[in-house]
């Protein structure tokens, strides 16, 4: 089972663009879980998190992916920002990279040549630090960094204009 956990370091608005993308995910019993890691503890976020079910937590920037990924229930997670949206066809990608490559990280860059150079090469040159666009197995976030360089989807995410 696959868990989303968002770092909702937005407005209320992008947090809704993306629970808007995972709906489908999870209806079609893809995604299981969400977990919302907000820094700042907007109200708004939290009542968008407890109305579509997701778990909510307030942790700061350097500990969110790491504390969301305690409490999340799957065994994989999608590291996304508020804001994230998955183009057409992520489901599949996802689905297909956890059948062939079920220990290795992957990245669904952002859109546009140079975000995702930057995106690509700061994971493979530089520390392998968690960033959103990564789908990873619970025990590497738990960790707190990639012990390889991500796969690359053949999908991308794209940030909502809000």
């Amino acid at each position: 089972m696959l868990t989303a956990v968002i770092r909702a370091d937005g407005p209320a608005s992008a947090l809704a663009a993306t629970f808007a993308v995972l709906i489908p995910a999870v209806a079609d019993g893809f995604l299981g879980h969400a977990v919302v890691v907000d820094p700042g503890g907007d109200a708004e976020i939290e009542h968008l998190a407890d109305a579509t079910g997701a778990s909510y937590l307030r942790a700061g920037a350097a500990e969110g992916w790491h504390l969301g990924a305690a409490q999340a229930r799957g065994d994989w997670l999608l590291l996304l920002s508020a804001g994230d949206i998955p183009q057409l066809n992520w489901i599949q990608a996802v689905e297909r990279h956890l059948m062939l490559a079920s220990d290795v990280a992957a990245l669904m860059p952002l859109r546009g040549v140079a975000a995702s150079l930057r995106e690509r090469a700061a994971l493979s040159f530089g520390p392998r630090r968690l960033r959103a666009g990564l789908v990873a197995p619970k025990a590497l976030i738990l960790a707190g960094r990639l012990n390889t360089a991500p796969r690359r989807l053949p999908v991308r995410r794209e940030r909502a204009e809000l």
